[in-house]
């Protein structure tokens, strides 16, 4: 889902950028989101079992394209099931099965075009599809991670500990996360648009002069995220408005229900556990081997954080 219409609001500081012009850098790569764009054209079979690889094949192009430009690319594949997503996660689920089902049906009234939407709704990208495409990376020699949770995170670390210069996705929760420099919408030509954060207080559709990393990260959760639907009514603006005025996600939820908003003990934990996701999650450092949080909790949090995702 992402950070619903971000993205557009940001229109003003994206600029365009042909990945030529990261010649010698290191990019990490959402690979799931390739992984979807392939399985477009042969959601059918992938839904039904059938053998086929092209999907796997627009990501190999995709990655001989960065290399052909000089860039080396390191493919980040999701991990295991977020407890803090698990709602999202059910939810889309849900949605493929019902796809499939309609595209079944669609099929056998003999309407081939509505069948075919389906199956691209229903498609999944599950750990055996992923597996073939690491397999296909390990004999072309190019370098991969499986974060121990969320691509988004360990994107996110790759990029702040500088060990890639940038990231290339089309998920807005990088920005949300705190990630510096991103490749939205590239295509197989290699162009596409770039976000960087030192850019944000220039942004004119959504005024952010004076938001600090953290106002943004709380602005988005606000306005609802994957971890954390958004109260009824407060979308994107609003919350922009609120954080502006009020600096805190506490003020601006006790302003709320000082005005009789409905603001429960349960949105209130929920809220602070969506922040703590996007801060601390955990995720791998390939130069250490080992698994750490995105940056570490403070000393005098004493809670569980299993909701980051248990330790493996």
């Amino acid at each position: 889902m992402g950070i619903q219409g971000l993205l557009p609001l940001l229109k003003s500081i994206m600029m365009p950028i042909h990945i030529k012009d990261l010649k010698d850098c290191c990019v990490a790569v959402d690979t799931y989101s390739w992984l979807h764009k392939g399985a477009l054209s042969c959601s059918k079979e992938l839904c039904k079992g059938l053998p086929t690889t092209k999907h796997i094949e627009y990501c190999m192009h995709r990655v001989n394209m960065l290399r052909h430009y000089g860039v080396k690319p390191i493919l980040v594949f999701d991990g295991g099931p977020l407890p803090m997503k698990s709602e999202q996660e059910n939810k889309r689920a849900r949605s493929r099965r019902e796809n499939l089902s309609r595209a079944i049906e669609h099929e056998s009234n003999g309407n081939p075009a509505a069948a075919y939407e389906c199956y691209q709704k229903a498609v999944d990208i599950s750990p055996s599809i992923a597996y073939d495409l690491i397999q296909v990376l390990k004999q072309e020699n190019v370098c991969y991670v499986v974060a121990p949770y969320e691509a988004d995170a360990q994107m996110t670390f790759l990029a702040v500990s500088k060990q890639v210069d940038a990231v290339i996705t089309e998920d807005s929760d990088l920005i949300a996360f705190g990630c510096p420099r991103i490749i939205y919408k590239m295509d197989k030509f290699g162009q596409g648009v770039e976000f960087r954060t030192s850019l944000l207080q220039q942004n004119k559709d959504l005024n952010l002069i004076g938001f600090t990393k953290q106002m943004l990260l709380e602005m988005c959760i606000l306005s609802g995220c994957d971890y954390l639907q958004s109260l009824p009514g407060m979308g994107l603006k609003k919350a922009h408005t609120l954080m502006k005025k009020f600096k805190s996600y506490d003020k601006v939820l006790k302003h709320l229900k000082y005005n009789s908003a409905a603001v429960s003990p349960l949105y209130e934990e929920s809220f602070r556990k969506a922040m703590l996701t996007f801060q601390h999650q955990r995720v791998y450092d390939p130069l250490t081997e080992e698994i750490i949080h995105l940056s570490e909790p403070p000393n005098s949090f004493d809670a569980s954080l299993d909701f980051l995702g248990p330790y493996p």
